[in-house]
């Protein structure tokens, strides 16, 4: 087989993986997922939020995480529960991406 021949047979066969996938392109509601990691590490460095304590005003938070987190509370009945909330910061948004329990006992 020549070069060319591999090259279209390769193409062929990524655009039958992508079909039998149901592969999509990412659209624009989905941006709110792309992790800039120097553009983190810089917000994280200057820490406005220090200056002002009114810094975040709103709260994202995914449906997959919010449906752990209300399991998680619910689960726990009287007690307290104990968790982390994972995300990043956009602006003067906090995007919280997934969550998670953490095993301990309440008092």
């Amino acid at each position: 087989l020549s070069y060319f021949q591999m090259a279209n047979s390769a193409k062929e066969n990524l655009i039958q993986f992508e079909k039998a996938n149901n592969i999509q392109e990412i659209t624009a509601a989905d941006e709110i997922y792309a992790y800039d990691a120097s553009f983190q590490q810089s917000i994280l460095q200057t820490r406005p939020w220090l200056q002002n304590p009114n810094y975040f005003k709103r709260c994202k938070i995914s449906a997959l995480a919010l449906l752990k987190l209300v399991m998680h509370a619910r689960s726990g009945g009287t007690l307290e529960v104990m968790g982390m909330l994972l995300g990043k910061i956009d602006g003067e948004n906090m995007i919280v991406m997934d969550s998670f329990a953490l095993p301990v006992e309440g008092t």
